[in-house]
């Protein structure tokens, strides 16, 4: 039986948009988390979903929020700089002062996080924690670190769970008390580098399960995204809706994608508009045989997020765990770089998807694609930003 069998209009609905009708998701952007409430009362007035009968109905959309976001985890990893960007940091202080981009700002210890550097803010106090925020943004000139876009997009939507190496009290004094995001709302796991570097987000995950296992959605974004509230918001509470649908929960795994000409990293999906491969340098050759939708020119591709049924996901790192951890030498991951020796999430979502269990949701912008990888992203970053917030804030989520 298909997820969408015997199911209600509403739950058909958004079964097709994350299927074969995933070209339309992008023109229900301001209204798809509407549609995901209308399944959600849909699927507990009818008894769905095995034991949905004893599911609440909501009232308004910020009722159905605030219960989903009781049952998540928000997963940031925030823990590293990157090569890119350390090179950058040290060409632009090579410069002469006068020839410096107008953005670089010299006193920026290049031994932190990326995450915590000062772009513009565009948050202001609605973004911010108001009483805090405004004073903080004035004291910083209107600057507010890169991290607080990604922490601000997830703010509210469950507990949080950040990966980190190190600097902590700059990460709580920088990004996460300017939002209001106290210690009481978060947790802090440093990811542990037994061959002296990080082995991957997917080991990452791997190593702080127990601080996730017990929420039934866990969330993953980077300290370094342009994310879209609206977006992430949204793809929660679709895969929360999809969750209970008829015959069992439609999927395991919700990608926020958008579709931009000459991707990275394509998605190639089935005829049916589900994701079958990834085009991505870690996961090369594991799972080839889709053509990315719409050819090479145009694709859809991931925006950094990924919502997961917490069950799938525990159950896919500690498989991986049993079947590439090599003592003494770390991942060995069939199709990854052997070198690397790293596990990332990029393998759990093509395990995923190879059994037809997750689904793309097409409604993010491509603003969101603007990571601030190197000091010149920021300039970009900063115009994507400009854009994801104000749109948020037009749309209401």
């Amino acid at each position: 039986m298909t997820p969408g069998a015997q199911s209600g209009a509403a739950m058909a609905d958004l079964v097709r948009l994350t299927g074969e009708g995933c070209a339309e998701a992008l023109g229900r952007r301001a209204d798809i988390a509407l549609a995901a409430l209308a399944a959600a009362n849909e699927a507990a007035a009818h008894g769905a979903g095995g034991g949905a009968a004893s599911r609440p109905r909501y009232a308004t959309l910020a009722d159905y929020a605030a219960d989903v976001a009781q049952r998540t985890v928000c997963l940031t990893l925030l823990a590293g700089s990157g090569s890119r960007w350390v090179k950058s940091l040290a060409a632009a202080a090579a410069l002469p002062p006068a020839a410096r981009p107008a953005w670089f700002d010299a006193s920026f210890d290049p031994g932190l996080p990326r995450g915590l550097y000062r772009v513009r803010d565009f948050l202001g106090p609605a973004g911010r924690l108001a009483e805090a925020g405004a004073a903080g943004a004035a004291e910083d000139g209107g600057r507010i670190a890169v991290a607080a876009y990604s922490l601000a997009a997830v703010k509210g939507l469950g507990r949080h769970v950040i990966v980190v190496r190190g600097h902590e009290e700059a990460i709580d004094s920088a990004v996460l008390a300017p939002l209001g995001i106290d210690a009481a709302q978060r947790a802090f796991f440093t990811q542990e580098a037994p061959f002296g570097k990080p082995l991957g987000h997917g080991d990452a995950a791997w190593q702080c399960r127990a601080l996730w296992r017990g929420a039934d959605y866990v969330v993953t974004n980077f300290g370094g995204d342009a994310n879209s509230r609206a977006t992430v918001l949204s793809a929660l509470l679709v895969l929360d809706a999809l969750s209970q649908a008829p015959a069992g929960p439609a999927c395991d795994l919700l990608i926020p994608a958008a579709r931009i000409a000459s991707p990275a990293y394509p998605i190639g999906l089935d005829p049916g508009g589900l994701p079958r491969s990834f085009g991505h340098a870690k996961l090369h050759g594991a799972a080839d045989g889709h053509a990315a939708q719409g050819g090479a020119a145009e694709a859809f591709t991931n925006v950094g997020l990924r919502v997961y049924r917490t069950p799938a996901l525990l159950a896919e790192v500690e498989s991986a765990r049993a079947k590439f951890w090599v003592e003494g030498e770390g991942w060995a991951v069939p199709g990854n770089d052997p070198a690397g020796h790293e596990f990332a999430l990029d393998n759990v979502d093509a395990s995923l998807a190879s059994r037809g269990r997750a689904r793309i949701l097409a409604i993010s912008r491509p603003e969101e694609l603007a990571p601030a990888k190197s000091l010149e992203d920021i300039p970009a970053f900063e115009r994507a930003v400009e854009k994801v917030v104000a749109e948020d804030a037009g749309l209401g989520l």
